[in-house]
């Protein structure tokens, strides 16, 4: 299987390799989201390995929450889910990681008693700034990887976010949708 990019450039990929088995890349854009889902599963796992060696103890999946928090200051949890547009439980499971690794701490908004605050306790500062020198290194990465496979992700994910605001994919669908079988 040859895999071409837009800068010309090519890569081979030999029949016996399992990624040419792979079920999923033979359903071509219907796969899409369980391509995109595999490839964010597959940083963020190299991403863990390479904190590893880098000291860093918070999981890549939270780094974006430490930034929010360090940024911002102290956060309630409805509001770092809003600003990193991510599900409550998946922001109560970060906090739950990172309180537990000591890097956060959680207290009871005093204005609305229904609601929690999260704030970066020392060694969550001292974490931030590991993950921004970890930083350079990560972006670093991805770009040589972008000059290497003449993609831009980034670019790409951009522009299709903003075309999906304009018009979800669920309308897009419907434009689209084949007959009813008699």
């Amino acid at each position: 299987m040859v895999l071409h990019n837009c800068k010309g450039w090519t890569l081979k990929v030999p029949e016996t390799d399992e990624r040419a088995e792979d079920f999923i890349r033979t359903g071509g854009l219907f796969f899409l989201a369980h391509r995109l889902r595999r490839l964010s599963d597959e940083l963020v796992a190299e991403c863990e390995r390479w904190f590893v060696e880098a000291g860093i103890v918070a999981p890549p999946r939270t780094t974006s929450m430490l930034y929010l928090i360090e940024n911002k200051g102290p956060q309630r949890i409805t509001a770092i889910a809003s600003a990193l547009r991510q599900f409550h439980p998946v922001i109560i499971d970060w906090v739950g990681k990172l309180k537990k690794l000591g890097l956060i701490t959680t207290a009871i908004d005093p204005v609305d008693r229904r609601r929690t605050i999260v704030s970066l306790t020392e060694s969550g500062r001292q974490e931030v700034a590991k993950i921004r020198t970890a930083e350079a290194a990560i972006t670093s990465a991805y770009a040589a990887l972008e000059d290497e496979t003449g993609v831009s992700l980034i670019d790409g994910i951009a522009i299709w976010e903003a075309a999906l605001s304009q018009k979800p994919l669920s309308v897009r669908i419907g434009e689209h949708e084949l007959p009813t079988p008699a």
